[in-house]
This record gives structure tokens, C-alpha cells and sequence, in this order.
């Protein structure tokens, strides 16, 4: 799909989406390989307003985390209660493992889910927050099982990273990322907002304007306000991570993969296009869908709004949306357009995974598609590695890929990769459709291990 399609959909999409929510305002940010190629209002509002964007904040919080780690403030693997000591958690067996911070950036910290309560803690004071740990938190699980959502779990990293620091956990924050991102239109306190867009709270009858908290102890977990604009520079500086060129920053790039990377299991949902494994990492989900692959996202519900941030790595698509109403349901609907949109152009972006794979792969793909015009013994010999003849004798190989030969000519489609050592990849013929597979051995040179072909039904 083109820019200007993919554009016009996203755009169509949203103003029936708003209208069937009765959302006042939507503003919608489009991003491509690095660029912001759209940037749109729904709703007749002019573009480059503030939204509160909630649980977005977890990311910003995650990031500094990280960065303090890579800096030898503190080890993932550190106790809370060395940061901590007063906390208190009611609920654990005495021998029960200590909680850390990786646990709470992960939510595997055994609290129970807490939206609605977190939502309206936002503004809550340092010191009753403080007070609350001491009295008792209580806990569903020991640490690091299972995942269970918390925005508990990330006001107390905003409490660790205050205590690592020697400042506001707002402070710190603006110093280790948002000025060095010159993300200027992103902040904790609404009084340092400049031309916000009013939140809108549903009630039975009528929508009422949302009153707005300063900054408190869960402003680490849902605090932030911020634009397209900026969301759009955060989104395409935590994705360039998985370029070999990355976006120079204060977060390295393995650590913006290890964020964006599966940390615990979550769920596994199903769909018309197949299955989505939903994974948490730090401070962003991983969805990895059975057509499409990988897409990071995290959406945002607080009351008076609704947000939601997406991209799908491979194909450099992503989105960012933003709506001024109560848990306004964004992620659903963005997870759909960014999934049409990717499904339509993952032909066009094949060129790009070429540039991932390693040459090896390269050249046993053009081995795999000489060999289906024709057979030749010598040249798969070059290449095979010692286990290839063994798991499919030779001659039941070339068999199979004679008998298909005469499907073609053929004609390379869309291309798919889950690693530099690996290629999935149509082949369009006159009288079929083909999928090959190869996959590199860890030698050096890599050999082929895998090499699969089948035909596709329909």
C-alpha cells in the first residue's frame, strides 16, 4: 500500500470510529521508514495539540530505567528493598523469592491488576504514596510466575529511579530522555502544557470536562502528556533500534531491543488472520502475529482520554493516535489499520528484508529458485550441510521439485524473514502459487539446513 492509500484509510477509519464512539477529537499521526508522512485531526481541531497519553508514560519510565542500568546506577536484578527498604508486601510465604526491579518492569511483580483504582492515583503525594508501601501492598503471586498488569508496580520503579538519582522522578526523566530527544512538547505537569486538548468524561446523559491532577507518585505509570509530533520522534527513535544504523540517542540500541523484545507470556488472542501471541517487554507489549510478525505497541486509557502507539519493525509502518476521551479504545482499532496496511505491502517491502539477510541466505534463495527451473546435484552440493540429504533423501527432493516445476515460469512475491539466517518467500507461477523456505546452519561459512517448498492452496 501506498503512503497516499494508507493515509486516506487510516483518516476514513477513524472518522467513523469517532463518530461511533462519540469521541469529540482524534488527532492521528502516520509514520513510515523514519518519516511522519501523516498528520491529521478528527473532529475540525487544528493539529499539534498536547493529549494525556496514560499508559504510553510506562515506556519513558522503562527507557530511564534502562538507561541508569547501562550506566551502572543500578543492575535489573537488583532487590526493590535496596531502593526501597520500607515496602511491604502482604500476601508472600516466608521463602518466597525477593521482588525486583526487573519484575515490576516486566509486570511480573504478583500485584493484582489495578485500573481502575491506578487511573485515579495519578496526583497521589509522595509521601502518602510512601505511607501506602509501608502499611501493605498486597500481592496475588510471588514474583516473576506470571503476568499480571501494574500500574502499581511502575509508580514504584518512578520511586526507584527518584531514589537512584537524587531527584523527582519528573526531573530525571526530562534529563535522561525527553531533552535529549528534544521532545520540548512532552510533559508531567498540565500547567506547563501549551494548548492542550480537553479531556471529556462519559456519563449517562452528557460528557463532562475532565479535571486534570499534577504531577504525584503514579505520574511514572500514566502521567505524561504529549503530541503526535513527539510521539511520532519516540516511536521512530525506539524503532530505529532494529536498524543496524540506528538514531543516536540516550538509550543504546540492544537496549531499545531488549525493551521491545517478549520478557514474559501474556495472552494469545485469534483473529481473521490468524493467531497473536501477546507478550510484555519493558514498558511495551510484543505482538507476534502468525502472517505478519512482530508489531510493539502500548496503548493508553485515563479519565478524559484514550491513546495508542504502534509499529511493525520489519515494514518501518507504525501509528500514533490520540482521543480526549474516558479509556477511549484506540488499540483495537489501530492494531487493524496497521495490520491491512502491512498485509498489502509487504510485496513492496521485500527489498528491505533482503538487506537483513546475510549473503548465504541470499545465495541459497537463488539456488532454491535455479533449482526449480532446474535440477542440479553439484550445486546444492556446494552449499548443503551434512544433515540436509539425511532428513530428505536426495532423490525424494529433487522428485518433489521436479513434479512443480511445471507450474511456472515463475515470479518472486513476498518475501519474509525471521532472522538473517532465514528466508520465507512466494513464488508466482502460471499454473500455482509456491512458498520456499531456507535456513542457514551456524557454521561458518553458514550451510543450508532447511531447505522446504510447498505448494499454496487456493
Amino acid at each position: 500500500m501506498d503512503v497516499d492509500s494508507a493515509r486516506a484509510l487510516v483518516r476514513t477509519r477513524l472518522e467513523e470510529f469517532a463518530s461511533n464512539e462519540h469521541i469529540r477529537d482524534i488527532e492521528f499521526g502516520l509514520l513510515h521508514h523514519r518519516e511522519l508522512v501523516g498528520h491529521e485531526s478528527i473532529g475540525g481541531a487544528p493539529i499539534g495539540r498536547a493529549f494525556r497519553i496514560a499508559s504510553m508514560t510506562k515506556s519513558f519510565t522503562a527507557a530511564a530505567i534502562l538507561a541508569l542500568r547501562d550506566g551502572g546506577a543500578l543492575a535489573l536484578d537488583d532487590p526493590v528493598a535496596k531502593y526501597l527498604p520500607s515496602l511491604t508486601r502482604v500476601g508472600l510465604p516466608d521463602d518466597g523469592p525477593e521482588l525486583r526491579i526487573r519484575h515490576l518492569l516486566t509486570m511480573t511483580a504478583g500485584f493484582p491488576t489495578d485500573d481502575p483504582w491506578g487511573d485515579r492515583q495519578e496526583g497521589l503525594p509522595i509521601e502518602e504514596f510512601d505511607e501506602l508501601g509501608s502499611a501493605g501492598l498486597s500481592v496475588c503471586r510471588v514474583p516473576g510466575l506470571a503476568f499480571e498488569y501494574s500500574n502499581l508496580g511502575y509508580a514504584l520503579l518512578g520511586r526507584v529511579i527518584a531514589r537512584v538519582t537524587g531527584r523527582a522522578y519528573v526531573d530525571a526523566v526530562r534529563d535522561i530522555l525527553l531533552a535529549p530527544l528534544g521532545l520540548d512538547r512532552t510533559t508531567y505537569d498540565v500547567r506547563q502544557v501549551r494548548d492542550r486538548a480537553i479531556g471529556w468524561h462519559p456519563l449517562a446523559s452528557e460528557q463532562i470536562e475532565q479535571s486534570e491532577p499534577t504531577p504525584g507518585a503514579f505520574s511514572p505509570m500514566g502521567g505524561l502528556w504529549s503530541t503526535v509530533s513527539d510521539l511520532a520522534a519516540w516511536v521512530t527513535f525506539l524503532s530505529s533500534g532494529w536498524r543496524s544504523k540506528a538514531i543516536e540517542g540516550p538509550l543504546d540500541r540492544w537496549s531499545r531491543r531488549e525493551m521491545q523484545s517478549p520478557q514474559t507470556f501474556a495472552r494469545l488472542e485469534s483473529g481473521p488472520d490468524g493467531c497473536v501471541a501477546q507478550s510484555y517487554g519493558m514498558g511495551l507489549y510484543v505482538a507476534e502475529s502468525s502472517e505478519h510478525g512482530r508489531f510493539i505497541h502500548h496503548s493508553g486509557g485515563y479519565p478524559g482520554y484514550g491513546s495508542h502507539m504502534r509499529w511493525h519493525p520489519e515494514s518501518g509502518w507504525g501509528i500514533v493516535a490520540l482521543a480526549n476521551r474516558t479509556y477511549a479504545p484506540m488499540g483495537k482499532t489501530c492494531a487493524t489499520l496497521l495490520d491491512e496496511i502491512v498485509g498489502e505491502t509487504a510485496a513492496d517491502d521485500s527489498e528491505s528484508v533482503l538487506g537483513t539477510l546475510w549473503p548465504e541466505t541470499i545465495a541459497a534463495m537463488n539456488l532454491a529458485e535455479s533449482l526449480l527451473m532446474e535440477w542440479d546435484d553439484s550445486a546444492l552440493d556446494d552449499i548443503a550441510a551434512m544433515n540436509l540429504d539425511l532428513d530428505q533423501p536426495r532423490h525424494e527432493r529433487r522428485a518433489q521439485w521436479s513434479d512443480l516445476t511445471a507450474l511456472g515460469p515463475f515470479v518472486r512475491g513476498s518475501l519474509t524473514s525471521t532472522s538473517p539466517a532465514h528466508a520465507s518467500w512466494t513464488m508466482t507461477g502460471a499454473q500455482g502459487e509456491l512458498r520456499i523456505d531456507v535456513l542457514m546452519s551456524p557454521e561458518y561459512p553458514p550451510r543450508l539446513q532447511a531447505l522446504r517448498i510447498e505448494r499454496r492452496e487456493g
